[in-house]
């Protein structure tokens, strides 16, 4: 970049927020709906928010699978449906972030645009990772809208008896296998999996929603490592080939690599490094939120790539700026966990009650309650996103387990 690039100094304060997913409008909302409610000479008054994404829509993604299942229409809203009206959108992807002139460049339709801001909100999300040779090229997944439309496509076009085998134990993996199941009882729906299926559950949890899978007709193929997808065929480690008509990979998350392209501290993962503020650990500029973060260990060891993670991380995020931008104290993060939900077809679910630190308690809700409660929770998501944008703190999560240590973090703003 050059050097007319850089952002002018002025008494407003410019944040970019780089993503729209449930941290990014989370956070891009409270952060404005604070400015709504400033007083006197309170600096937050002064706040401009620029959202940047690569699409006009706001993608519900725990609602994916049924989409893909064809279940439900679309997954996607309209931006101003659940952003605050104030909110600057460019539809564009940022390309590279110049955290010494704090500047981004965001590829658009029309060209390559810089970009300034005073702070950074790094909100960029996850998707589908493809970790073995041929799984991007001959499996669908249910990451994105795109790809979802895809493999709703694909699985539409499927003759009775056809076989889906979906790949990956996982909470993603279930919910895509039993909407596909109940949506379409004339196919062979297989889940294929390297461990247990929902090993992390209760014994008792896990029994009941096996039940529920096998009621639905999906098999399960436990302890089977996929090592290549052909076009028509997994090819798994002990040397097995098992065909398919569609395969669905859900074996595992991956996020963007901007940070590490961009020279920001990651992770093993490419996930920006922050600490118990949310801060980028090398670059104050810059707040986290979302699955493409490495949150410090003492408070976010246990958390998961989850809505119920990205919402709470994004509140937190703009408590953090604000902060920075009020020249207080940051605040220490502190978020856990309520519940584990799954959907299993549109007539079952399963809600986990947890603690703090996600681990279960001796409480849940199956069957038909538990689809009435999962589908509460997830208009719940989208109502407390709008709520934000008139009420800083409408969306309110639990506190986290106690940390070892709480560090007291001072920050002035710049």
């Amino acid at each position: 970049m050059t050097k007319s690039s850089e952002h002018p100094r002025s008494s407003e304060h410019s944040v970019v927020v780089v993503g729209a997913g449930y941290a990014g409008v989370l956070a891009a909302n409270r952060i404005l709906a604070a400015r709504d409610r400033a007083r006197g000479d309170d600096p937050a008054r002064n706040c401009r928010v620029t959202v940047v994404n690569p699409r006009a829509q706001f993608v519900e993604r725990i609602r994916l699978h049924q989409v893909a299942a064809g279940t439900r229409a679309s997954a996607t809203l309209p931006l101003p449906d659940v952003l605050h009206a104030d909110a600057q959108v460019i539809v564009g992807e940022v390309r590279s972030i110049d955290a010494d002139r704090r500047c981004v460049e965001v590829t658009t339709a029309d060209g390559v645009v810089p970009l300034g801001y005073d702070t950074l909100v790094y909100a960029v999300g996850s998707g589908t990772a493809h970790s073995v040779p041929g799984s991007g090229e001959h499996a669908h997944h249910a990451g994105d809208d795109a790809a979802t439309s895809a493999l709703r496509a694909a699985l539409a076009a499927l003759a009775p008896e056809a076989v889906v085998r979906v790949v990956g134990g996982g909470a993603t993996s279930v919910e895509i296998a039993a909407e596909v199941a109940a949506a379409r009882p004339d196919l062979a729906v297989e889940i294929v999996s390297a461990d247990r299926v929902l090993g992390f559950m209760r014994p008792r949890a896990r029994a009941r929603i096996m039940r529920t899978l096998t009621g639905l007709g999906v098999t399960c193929r436990e302890d089977t490592r996929v090592a290549r997808v052909g076009a028509h065929e997994l090819h798994t480690a002990e040397g097995a080939v098992l065909p398919f008509d569609v395969c669905v990979w859900a074996a595992a998350f991956g996020v963007p690599d901007l940070a590490r392209r961009s020279g920001l501290a990651t992770d093993a993962a490419g996930r920006l490094r922050v600490d118990a503020t949310l801060t980028s650990v090398d670059h104050p500029d810059i707040v986290g939120a979302g699955d493409a973060v490495a949150v410090a260990p003492e408070v976010g060891g246990h958390l998961r790539m989850a809505c119920a993670t990205a919402m709470p991380l994004g509140g937190h995020a703009a408590t953090t700026v604000l902060a920075r931008i009020r020249g207080r104290a940051l605040p220490v993060l502190s978020i856990g966990f309520a519940a584990q939900c799954l959907s299993l077809g549109r007539k079952a679910g399963y809600v986990q009650l947890v603690r703090a630190d996600d681990s279960p308690r001796p409480l849940a809700a199956g069957g038909r309650l538990g689809a009435t409660a999962k589908e509460a929770i997830c208009r719940m998501t989208v109502d407390k996103l709008r709520a934000e944008r008139a009420r800083p703190g409408a969306f309110h999560a639990p506190k986290g387990p106690a940390p070892a240590a709480r560090p007291r973090i001072e920050e002035t703003s710049r």
